[in-house]
């Protein structure tokens, strides 16, 4: 085989390499953008693009966990924070008018009391200051975090199961009482989506970290 033949399928080669991995960083581009994603889950690119971190939480203490880590966080620059609220987390995504009406129900979920009476909260616990008690969010608050930009992921299907629960216990009216929960959530930047499971999904298809916290 002369120079000249082997030169042209060297150059050859190396063309077919070279276009293979620009398919390839384009394909996994592709993916970590999410440039297929559902038009429901425009909101998760709303936030910063550069530092993307998402805090999967299930219960009353892992929420708590999961306001300080994002807290924490929020010490860089361009940030997009979702903390997701499912599970046995989500009673303490509402207000107080709902801790007030409901609370002696909602602490079946939780079981975090109000540190200063023993009794079931009236109020939501991690949205008021108690630096003189020691709870799981160490006194960050959801509304503080709400102004610093972090944004909540409410699972409906979470909050679907507590109407049914309070509902039964107050003979009350299953979808009235999911009305009252949507309707009072604690923060405007939380946001009720079908299920958090897809969430925790998604958000890392638009390239988030995951953070479990419990």
């Amino acid at each position: 085989m002369d120079m000249r033949r082997r030169q042209a399928i060297g150059a050859g080669v190396a063309t077919a390499l070279t276009f293979a991995s620009v398919v390839s960083v384009a394909a996994a581009s592709e993916t970590a953008t999410g440039a297929k994603s559902e038009p429901q889950d425009a909101w998760l690119d709303q936030g910063g693009r550069r530092h993307r971190i998402v805090f999967d939480t299930i219960s009353a203490t892992g929420l708590g966990f999961g306001m300080r880590f994002a807290d924490n966080f929020f010490e860089a620059n361009e940030l997009s924070v979702v903390i997701i609220v499912r599970h046995m987390s989500t009673p303490l995504i509402f207000n107080d008018h709902i801790w007030d009406k409901y609370g002696d129900f909602l602490i079946d979920r939780t079981r975090i009391f109000d540190p200063r009476t023993k009794a079931p909260p009236r109020s939501n616990l991690y949205n008021i200051d108690l630096s003189n008690h020691e709870l799981p969010n160490r006194n960050v608050k959801l509304t503080d975090l709400s102004k610093l930009g972090a944004r909540f992921a409410v699972c409906a299907l979470a909050s679907k199961d507590i109407a049914i629960a309070v509902a039964q216990n107050v003979n009350g009216d299953a979808d009235a009482i999911l009305k009252e929960l949507e309707a009072n959530l604690v923060s405007d930047t939380a946001l009720m989506v079908p299920a958090d499971i897809l969430t925790v999904n998604r958000a890392q298809e638009h390239g988030y970290t995951f953070s479990y916290c419990g």
